[in-house]
């Protein structure tokens, strides 16, 4: 049996794989971007360091899944699961895989991790930006542009906060469109551009940039509602629009709460899929919202793409001057 153990999001999970031609090095570790295209950032821990969480993955030619209180357990032949075809999907790890499925419920509905679907970036001033948007909104271009004007990289593609305010450093591999890759590589010299790691997606091809140049050394920051800007990243809107955001219902819809649904494990399991229970708690969520609805956090809509974001950047270095 290999066993390690990684801190995700400030929790501990022991990894015990039972298995005669696999290593858990095989299925979770550098330099493979199909496994670390996750959107949680992972530190390895000491063997001695308390778990807090255990997930046993058998290799077995029968396939079942169980959601125990002490453990989750995967039986499975993981020759048949892991698959490097960068459709991560169909990853045990990898984005949307069975592991990253499981650790997000986890995340939310035991230690009230809320996760939204968006960038996170931070400044020498602790100053935050939150984006949010849906797939090929912009992100990629507002995290381009964020690092041109020297800010540091927290999370590309999701973002962790808890009920205490706390935002934890997420993923930084970015998978970016041909215009994101464009601007990349005109205007960020230290980032990485994989261009034989392809990720398939329903909008077509993505590819992959190693931005781990530009992450910031903070783990986790608490966030100061002074300093925290949100963006509703909207790179095809026709006008320029920035104004305060303060209805409830409408930040919600904005945040784009990853887990507000069931998910199930992928079609690749050959018996019937398999559904969490709905995940997160709604109260903590509710919670989180309301406390930024109630702060003093720049809660605005920025759009029309480039001038827009170069609108928001030339005004924070007006501030600067100031």
């Amino acid at each position: 049996m290999d066993k390690q153990k990684y801190q995700i999001n400030g929790i501990v999970f022991e990894i015990d794989l039972n298995s005669k031609k696999y290593k858990i090095e095989d299925l979770f570790e550098e330099p493979e971007p199909y496994n670390l295209y996750i959107n949680y950032h992972i530190l390895r821990c000491n063997v001695g360091e308390k778990e807090d969480e255990r997930i046993i993955i058998n290799d077995v030619d029968n396939t079942s899944i169980e959601l125990k209180q002490e453990c989750f357990i995967i039986n499975t032949n993981i020759s048949s699961i892991v698959k490097k075809d960068y459709n991560h999907q169909f990853s045990l790890f990898g984005n949307k895989g069975i592991i990253q499925k499981y650790i997000l419920h986890i995340l939310e509905a035991k230690y009230n991790r809320i996760v939204f679907h968006g960038c996170a970036l931070i400044n020498q001033k602790n100053e935050i930006i939150i984006g949010i948007g849906q797939s090929g909104s912009g992100k990629s271009t507002l995290i381009n542009i964020a690092l041109q004007n020297g800010w540091k990289l927290l999370s590309t593609e999701q973002t962790v906060i808890d009920k205490d305010m706390f935002i934890y450093k997420g993923n930084v591999y970015d998978n970016v469109s041909p215009l994101s890759e464009k601007l990349i590589s005109e205007k960020l010299i230290k980032a990485v551009i994989l261009h034989n790691k392809r990720l398939v997606e329903p909008l077509g091809q993505k590819i992959f940039v190693d931005m781990r140049e530009y992450e910031t050394n903070y783990n986790k920051i608490k966030i100061d509602f002074n300093k925290l800007t949100i963006i509703n990243v909207n790179f095809n809107a026709k006008i320029r629009n920035m104004c305060n955001i303060e209805d409830k219902d409408y930040l919600l819809r904005l945040f784009q709460i990853s887990a507000s649904d069931k998910i199930s494990f992928p079609a690749i399991i050959k018996n019937s899929l398999i559904n969490f229970p709905y995940i997160g708690n709604a109260t903590v969520r509710d919670g989180v919202i309301d406390t930024i609805i109630n702060s003093n956090a720049n809660k605005i809509i920025l759009s029309n793409g480039f001038k827009g974001f170069e609108l928001f950047f030339n005004n924070k270095d007006s501030d600067k001057d100031v």
